[in-house]
């Protein structure tokens, strides 16, 4: 039951920080606590979903730190690199807007792409050197989405 509070919470917390201070919105608490769409659950599920990834890929921080990054060619991880060349202006924006909404924002298009890219950029069963590169470019997104989410004074999941 406290479980369920939380992430209520939480799922609550999410969708004031989604608006812009300056605009009126309605309620419902359907709609913000449905795995579907830009809600909190969503974004805590791509969260866990990275972490899954690599419990299962079961690579070191060495063996990331020794990925050879020029084997990230395909559009889908060049997207994922180019979004995350974003994450600090989006912050530095953040911080002289004062809307936390840009930050939302950016972590919904950091996790579209993450959730596009799943088939496109297979990690478990990839040739080990391209698999070692697939994860750490996840793994990059995976501390950005994390930051993000902290920075916003949300708790992510792993799990």
């Amino acid at each position: 039951m406290a479980r369920g509070r939380s992430s209520r919470a939480w799922a609550l917390q999410l969708c004031l920080l989604t608006k812009l201070r300056i605009n009126n919105y309605t309620f419902n608490m359907d709609a913000m606590t449905s795995f579907e769409g830009d809600t909190g659950p969503y974004l805590q599920y791509a969260h866990a979903r990275v972490s899954s990834i690599r419990r299962r890929a079961n690579l070191s921080d060495e063996e990331l730190a020794t990925a050879d990054l020029s084997l990230l060619t395909e559009a889908h991880a060049v997207n994922i690199v180019r979004l995350l060349a974003l994450w600090p202006d989006t912050v530095q924006n953040t911080l002289r807007t004062l809307e936390p909404t840009t930050v939302l924002t950016y972590l919904f298009k950091m996790t579209h792409a993450l959730s596009s890219s799943y088939d496109h950029l297979q990690v478990v069963g990839s040739e080990r050197e391209l698999m070692k590169a697939r994860m750490a470019l996840y793994d990059a997104a995976h501390t950005v989405l994390g930051n993000g989410m902290r920075l916003l004074g949300l708790s992510p999941v792993e799990r």
